[in-house]
């Protein structure tokens, strides 16, 4: 009687054992949907096909709900964007009487307090932290920030085109405030993949100083070897497309240099004895904002034509117009990606960088003008909604809170529908540009 005894018992310890791994293992499964804002990178080989299965099915589903939280909190109160963006003139007159207070401006000692923990930083602010897509970890997208003030504004730039598979790279004028660099510097440090420049200028218009802290930016970004495309920006500006959209269209530019140029708008005034570049490379005026491959800034940090032609523009004004485009309109260099065709602004060659409303351009400004530049605002929101451009210039923040909120809406809500499968992005008008098809190869 006693061994049948010592059987049960024996028995009910295995049942008890069993039944506590049971409930282990329960416990370990159910702890996986809670970490949202985890992005773990799993080995096949470290997976079974059912622990395969059942973690990809449930970072999809944790994303989709992170996407769709943040596209709640973006959401702009009372307003209504998305009438705005169709031209809606009920809306955008509501709109007008809240431009600048329908959210609470975030100063420098919100972001130095809210930084002391970056994992609360990220979640509260609402970032992204999941390439989304294989199409997008696999082209990564290096950026350089130049930037002087407003630090919000530049914290909701980054935070519209951050991924964690991007590089960002930010130049703080050394005229910013103690207390603007203190914070952006502490948001830097909340992630791995942003970091400031390794050089600070003092920025003056119309200076070398200008082209400077983009040149210390690309070396500090050339020590990153996985990055497919370069694009400068500055804290004023913001996304007309969502990351995915980005990847899509240069995609499609196959190595293409999209930096714009014109030889009848050169003026030899900005050089001394009217005496041109180096090497007798063509002249030409372009715009500053670039967007570039990894062969482009190889040349420009490292070709000795390149060095002599930065050493030329030094003693010149404006040389940021002239050097990236001088660079882009001789196809003799052997630069691939660059222009081979003659170098002159016209509608058929196209360019995909920045929407600009210059004031000669035709095109109606809703603000007012700065220096010949529209200064966006709400009411401008219908001509940036129909753009085919990446990225919009100029805002001012503490004018506009409106104009900024929507942009940052239709992002988000545009990103959280392409990973759901509900909105496809039209590349159509992306096909074939002429600077696309004339390239050097």
């Amino acid at each position: 009687m006693s061994e049948i005894a010592k059987a049960v018992s024996s028995r009910s310890c295995y049942l008890r054992a069993f039944l506590c791994l049971i409930v282990v293992i329960c416990l370990i499964m159910l702890t996986v949907p809670l970490a949202p804002w985890k992005y773990t990178a799993y080995l096949p080989s470290q997976l079974t096909v059912f622990e395969s299965f059942f973690v990809r099915n449930s970072k999809n589903a944790t994303v989709k709900e992170l996407l769709q939280d943040i596209s709640r909190r973006v959401k702009v109160p009372v307003l209504d964007c998305a009438a705005i963006f169709k031209g809606s003139i009920n809306a955008t007159v509501a709109a007008k009487h809240v431009l600048s207070n329908i959210s609470v401006p975030l100063s420098d000692s919100f972001y130095l307090n809210l930084t002391e923990d970056c994992d609360v930083f990220q979640k509260q602010r609402g970032y992204i932290m999941s390439s989304l897509t294989d199409e997008e970890e696999q082209f990564p997208i290096a950026y350089s920030l130049m930037v002087y003030k407003d630090t919000e504004m530049v914290e909701r730039l980054l935070r519209a085109i951050y991924r964690p598979q991007n590089l960002y790279c930010i130049h703080v004028d050394l005229k910013a405030s103690n207390t603007t660099f203190e914070a952006i510097s502490a948001i830097a440090n909340c992630f791995n993949n942003v970091f400031l420049s390794s050089r600070r200028c003092d920025v003056i218009w119309g200076g070398y100083t200008v082209l400077e802290p983009e040149l210390n930016c690309m070396e500090d970004l050339w020590k990153y070897s996985k990055w497919k495309y370069f694009i400068n920006l500055t804290g004023q500006e913001f996304p007309l497309r969502t990351n995915h959209e980005l990847v899509k269209i240069l995609t499609l530019y196959r190595g293409a240099v999209d930096v714009m140029s014109s030889v009848k708008r050169v003026s030899f005034r900005r050089f001394p004895r009217r005496k041109g570049p180096p090497y007798r490379l063509r002249i030409v005026k372009g715009q500053v904002h670039i967007v570039v491959n990894r062969e482009y800034v190889d040349f420009l940090l490292h070709n000795q034509i390149a060095k002599h032609l930065l050493g030329w523009s030094r003693i010149t004004q404006f040389p940021d117009e002239t050097v990236f485009a001088i660079l882009n309109s001789n196809p003799q260099l052997g630069i691939k990606g660059t222009y081979t065709k003659w170098p002159e602004e016209s509608a058929s060659r196209g360019s995909f960088a920045r929407f600009k409303n210059w004031d000669k351009s035709g095109i109606p400004c809703a603000g007012r003008r700065v220096r010949k530049i529209c200064i966006l605002t709400t009411g401008d929101l219908p001509l940036l909604g129909q753009s085919l451009m990446m990225f919009a210039n100029k805002f001012f923040l503490e004018e506009d809170r409106v104009v900024i909120g929507c942009l940052e809406e239709k992002i988000f809500n545009d990103t959280r529908d392409e990973y759901m499968g509900t909105k496809v992005f039209n590349t159509t008008p992306y096909l074939n540009a002429d600077f696309i098809t004339n390239k050097v190869e």
